[in-house]
């Protein structure tokens, strides 16, 4: 008889304990979504005080340490989620985030990877992979990657420009242009297209070429971040003309 109180006891205990975790953890949320990251770290801890089988709390406690730049503990935290719940999609995203964060650069492409098995018509985690890629200096794997992004996504705009934009890096200046006139086919309005090509351009050492696109980007964006530098660039192949003709007459 005893021990069957006691047993009653025990689940009863238990009980309490589950209930706490929850208000700790909804009280965590609430913290966390305010951006009050270090009071929600206490409150997610008291609810895995309380109860240490809940990968939200894990992961919740997780991503307020990211917030507060603590990537180590992140990690620790949602390592702790994912032995709970493998298959969740959240945590093995934010594990590869902060391992490419932290620079751990191989960890970050063996999450992603993960991700992309759950996940794998998502371009926008292609695309962090072969971002990932690049980082590590790996350009032809990150090449193969957007061209494979362009081919099942030819409306992501995204991938043309990230490929256009290493060619440009790479000094594969001609690929970089018919990239760019890529982008101009699939958007007309993405006129930093103009300024990439100009750029290219240039840097062929074309210069009636080069002028032509810096117009066009000129005209279109008064109001660029770049604007200033484009207007210097166009107005020095102006001056490189006009010092060429002048010294043909002398």
């Amino acid at each position: 008889m005893r021990s069957n109180n006691r047993v009653k006891e025990v689940k009863i205990a238990q009980n309490q304990e589950l209930i706490l975790a929850e208000q700790y953890y909804n009280q965590a949320e609430e913290l966390r979504f305010k951006s009050n990251y270090k009071e929600s770290v206490q409150k997610y801890l008291y609810s895995i005080l309380m109860n240490k089988n809940s990968y939200t709390s894990y992961l919740g406690v997780a991503l307020a340490y990211k917030k507060l730049g603590n990537y180590k503990k992140a990690v620790l935290n949602l390592k702790k989620a994912e032995k709970l719940n493998p298959k969740d999609l959240s945590v093995q995203k934010e594990l590869a985030l902060c391992y490419i964060i932290e620079g751990d650069y191989q960890n970050g492409i063996k999450y992603l990877i993960n991700t992309i098995r759950m996940e794998p018509d998502n371009p926008d985690i292609h695309m962090q992979l072969a971002m990932v890629h690049e980082m590590m200096e790996e350009e032809n794997m990150a090449l193969m990657i957007y061209q494979k992004v362009i081919e099942n996504h030819p409306e992501y705009l995204r991938a043309y420009i990230q490929k256009a934009t290493l060619y440009l890096h790479l000094e594969e200046y001609l690929d970089s242009a018919k990239m760019f006139k890529e982008i101009l086919k699939k958007n007309p309005n993405y006129f930093r297209a103009y300024l990439g090509i100009a750029i290219c351009f240039e840097k062929l050492n074309n210069i009636p070429a080069a002028k032509r696109y810096y117009s066009k980007y000129l005209r279109f964006c008064h109001i660029c971040e770049n604007y200033k530098g484009a207007a210097a660039r166009f107005k020095e192949l102006k001056l490189r003309k006009l010092k060429n003709n002048y010294l043909k007459l002398v």
